[in-house]
């Protein structure tokens, strides 16, 4: 069989991986020989939400994580011109790399084994942020769907091809449903509609936003009604925008709890508040969730984080957010400042969440005690930055706030190429290029599902 179509290859973060044929194990991505590697598993074991005392329920990842050097996948680099023509009568799509040791997220500090440095705590924090990324599914999709020609006969295990569909809307990629979503929305043909290549997209004769807005409200509540999603148990009448691209005008918009469903990139803001106390040095605000609140309930979170809800800016936002979570006044609020974004994408039993964080830093006097005015937070707490490094890694810290607050200690140098030695790839890893992701279109030919 390797004789049919030779040797592709596809950079990987950290080395070259290739990508062969076996008559074994089908088509496997295989590391050269003299750097082993761990495995990738494909397959994620979803479990039952966890409900707390009142009902509601908890993310958790989907999968259990395991370490590897292939940090991040570099998907533009997998190119047509690389790749070769034949068909490929495959039966199975894995990693032929050697088996995986499991890692504890408490484990010890970095070590090297052969003079290659070993998964650290935040490398394996920031795969944990990014399950849905390297679980493997997106890159199928992705081969699926831009080099579809070179890949006609590749058949999943399956679930697997069926796990993930891209979301049009007016031809172009917004969203990413799963196959139980998908299956939820064929009931509704005249709201959406599946093509041969399996992609779902708002029916065309929705024309405006205001029609597209409608209708998808309507099936959402029923859904909600029909108690058919977890995720819209926390139904916020609060409404997200679904753009094509963050400087695209809105197609259509939907209730925010909805967004997982569809995977549409949502946006949000979060504030570090800090202060550089006489005491206990460097040190960030944080807040514990309310146990009212329907997602992340009584974890603990970044000072100040909402979410980018329709009719306001990311400034907006961000002074909104200040004023109702922790009573910043305005003049203290002078003093934030812009610090860029963090992307990342999460999968849990919710759903997808392709996230973008918008980031601002706030130092504060050392007197100033934030208090919430809203009913969302339970307390504030000032914890020296030591203290942050080791509370990330724990079960009560919200793992979607973690890309923010790493970011923060990377960009004040509590984590450099001292304590990370990877520091380049965590960087990367707080980056993913969702923008690059979400490209498909209408007007392309993936490949019909078999």
């Amino acid at each position: 069989m390797s004789q049919s179509f030779g040797r592709f290859e596809m950079l990987l973060s950290r080395g070259e991986a290739h990508l062969l044929a076996t008559s074994e194990v089908g088509l496997s991505l295989s590391a050269p020989a003299s750097r082993p590697e761990a495995s990738v598993n494909f397959q994620s074991n979803a479990n039952s939400l966890p409900e707390d005392g009142n009902g509601v329920e908890c993310h958790s990842p989907p999968l259990c994580l395991t370490e590897s050097k292939v940090t991040f996948l570099s998907l533009g680099a997998f190119s047509p011109s690389n790749i070769g023509h034949s068909k490929l009568p495959c039966t199975q799509l894995s990693f032929g790399l050697p088996p995986p040791r499991t890692i504890c997220e408490n484990s010890c500090p970095p070590v090297t084994i052969n003079g290659e440095p070993q998964m650290s705590k935040f490398m394996n924090l920031a795969r944990k942020f990014n399950c849905f990324y390297f679980n493997g599914k997106y890159l199928i999709l992705y081969l699926l769907l831009n080099h579809s020609k070179y890949f006609s006969f590749i058949f999943l295990p399956p679930g697997d091809l069926q796990h993930c569909r891209p979301f049009l809307v007016c031809g172009k990629q917004v969203g990413v449903m799963q196959a139980r979503v998908v299956e939820a929305a064929c009931r509704y043909p005249d709201v959406f509609q599946m093509d041969s290549s399996g992609m779902i997209s708002m029916h065309p004769s929705l024309t405006t936003y205001e029609e597209r807005s409608a209708r998808i409200n309507h099936v959402l509540s029923q859904w909600k009604e029909e108690r058919l999603f977890v995720t819209l148990k926390g139904w916020r009448n609060e409404c997200y925008e679904v753009r094509t691209g963050f400087a695209d005008p809105p197609l259509l918009k939907m209730d925010r709890s909805a967004a997982c469903l569809f995977g549409v990139r949502q946006y949000g803001v979060e504030i570090n508040g800090y202060t550089r106390h006489p005491q206990l040095g460097m040190s960030l605000w944080l807040q514990r969730r309310a146990l009212s609140k329907p997602t992340w309930p009584g974890k603990w979170d970044n000072m100040v984080a909402g979410g980018l809800s329709v009719g306001h800016s990311v400034l907006d936002t961000a002074l909104k957010e200040a004023e109702e979570e922790a009573s910043i006044p305005a003049y203290l609020l002078a003093n934030l400042r812009s610090a860029g974004s963090v992307s990342f994408y999460f999968e849990s039993e919710r759903g997808l969440f392709p996230n973008t964080e918008f980031v601002y830093d706030l130092e504060l006097p050392p007197d100033f005690v934030p208090h919430n005015s809203d009913g969302e937070v339970d307390i504030f707490e000032l914890v020296p930055v030591n203290q942050v490094m080791e509370r990330i890694f724990t079960p009560e810290y919200k793992t979607t706030s973690c890309p923010t607050t790493l970011d923060f200690l990377i960009r004040h140098g509590f984590i450099n190429s001292d304590n990370e030695p990877r520091l380049p790839e965590l960087v990367e890893l707080l980056h993913i290029p969702l923008h690059y992701l979400y490209s498909q279109s209408s007007s392309q030919s993936p490949i019909s599902p078999k």
